[in-house]
């Protein structure tokens, strides 16, 4: 066991904040981008938004091995820091970004060639498709920095330093703020590139996060020490793809889900889909406080676990079931209130107002739900138990979802209002699953 390390054995409450409140200012800044982001691309219509709404689910589906990657590397190196193994995190880290980068090359080939190609299986024509292809394509490209900076963020948060990764994110935010118009529309004498600025924007901020916080890992000025030689290990990049694989199908399977809903949307018209697009967004920018519980919930789980101290482990998933809960029940309340003036905002035009005002009757009574789920993927993610929550993720996406979209939405003749249902009885499922199975605690036993 670390000795000093507050998070195996000093104020839970103390320790779950110190990483999730760091985490929670870099995702709500985070937030900000989305919404000045969709705010400005809004603003080139809502074919604009439609086809960035459609390429960015398209992202979630394609970076769903990176998220299975990330996944690995926290619970590794957790792990290790709660066991006071200092030695091991550089080359866990080196190991998960050698694989990151490998799989990167891959999305950059896709972005080169096949963007287009994408968004018309997607069922995207006309302005939809060509501002799609634009932000996909550019996006894709630059997907090896922000797939560096990513790995870095996790393995600090995982030693619990969020604040070092905080700090960095807030010098990328806001150059990531100040470039979106510049790049979008062309001003102060640089090319306007429309819709693809917006990517451009994005992939520059977060080549500067990366370069800053590389130099903080060479210079040796954290925890984080990379070993002097590369000496691959294969036995580890087994041992991570064995904990990464399961993460990835969970998120590969929830974004497809994504896509489908989008794709049955899609095919209710151009308003629909940009009301789906801001709700996208809007729904995203709700889970940053959560992502922040989870993240932590995530290191506080392995590193108890690391130190063998399992009951520890559960308290710190109790704690964050209370605050993150109460977050979402009052985000709930905020969009039912709210939700003209929420669509209004994006959607000047008032076209995504009604769809998305009905969604957010249906489904926003549940957010606290979850919350739930989000709590408990990661807190077994953080263990390694990653198959559980992907278990729980296909019996309620795949298995649920799916069918009773199509089902209400056309067979049973309630259009857009069975989508909305259909995600409704999958969250209620999915917090049902991850309930059971995490009350039988097999999670505690994994060993990475």
């Amino acid at each position: 066991m670390s000795a000093g390390n507050e998070i195996t054995e000093g104020n839970l409450w103390k320790a779950l904040l110190s990483i999730a409140l760091p985490v929670m200012v870099a995702n709500l800044l985070q937030a900000v981008v989305e919404v000045v982001d969709l705010y400005f691309v809004g603003r080139l219509g809502p074919e604009a938004i439609a086809g960035v709404a459609l390429s960015t689910t398209i992202i979630f589906f394609l970076v769903t091995v990176l998220i299975g990657i990330a996944t690995a590397t926290a619970a590794f190196i957790s792990r290790a820091y709660g066991a006071g193994d200092h030695r091991e995190i550089g080359t866990l880290l080196l190991h998960a970004l050698l694989l990151g980068l490998a799989f990167s090359l891959f999305l950059m080939v896709i972005g080169a060639f096949f963007a287009p190609a994408i968004l018309g299986l997607m069922g995207a024509t006309g302005a939809v498709a060509e501002a799609g292809a634009a932000f996909l394509s550019t996006f894709l490209m630059g997907i090896g920095s922000l797939v560096m900076l990513w790995l870095l963020i996790v393995a600090f948060q995982s030693t619990g330093d969020a604040r070092t990764p905080m700090y960095v994110m807030v010098v990328v935010i806001l150059v990531n703020i100040l470039a979106n118009p510049v790049l979008i529309f062309g001003l102060f004498g640089a090319p306007a590139f429309g819709v693809a600025g917006s990517a451009l924007a994005t992939v520059l901020a977060r080549t500067l996060g990366l370069g800053i916080l590389a130099a903080i890992v060479l210079r040796r000025k954290s925890v984080i020490t990379l070993p002097d030689k590369l000496r691959p290990d294969f036995a580890l990049f087994a041992r991570i793809v064995t904990v990464a694989v399961p993460s990835a199908l969970q998120n590969g399977m929830r974004s497809f889900s994504y896509l489908a809903i989008m794709a049955i949307i899609t095919g209710f018209g151009a308003a629909p889909i940009s009301a789906y697009g801001i709700i996208y967004r809007v729904e995203y920018i709700a889970l940053m406080p959560g992502f922040a519980f989870a993240t932590a919930t995530a290191v506080l789980v392995g590193q108890n676990l690391g130190a063998r101290r399992p009951e520890r482990a559960e308290q710190a998933v109790r704690y964050s079931l209370l605050g993150y809960g109460g977050v979402m029940v009052a985000v709930s309340a905020a969009c039912i209130l709210a939700a003209p003036a929420i669509l209004g905002f994006f959607d000047p035009s008032g076209t995504s107002t009604p769809v998305g005002q009905a969604y957010f009757a249906i489904v926003a009574p549940l957010y606290v739900l979850n919350a739930v789920a989000l709590i408990l993927s990661f807190a077994m993610n953080g263990a390694g138990a990653t198959r559980i929550p992907m278990l729980a993720t296909f019996l309620a996406l795949i298995v649920t979802q799916l069918p009773l979209a199509i089902i209400l939405s056309s067979w049973a003749g309630l259009g857009l209002a069975g989508v909305f249902y259909a995600v409704d009885i999958a969250i209620i499922a999915q917090v049902a699953i991850l309930a059971i199975l995490y009350r039988r605690g097999t999670w505690k036993a994994v060993r990475l």
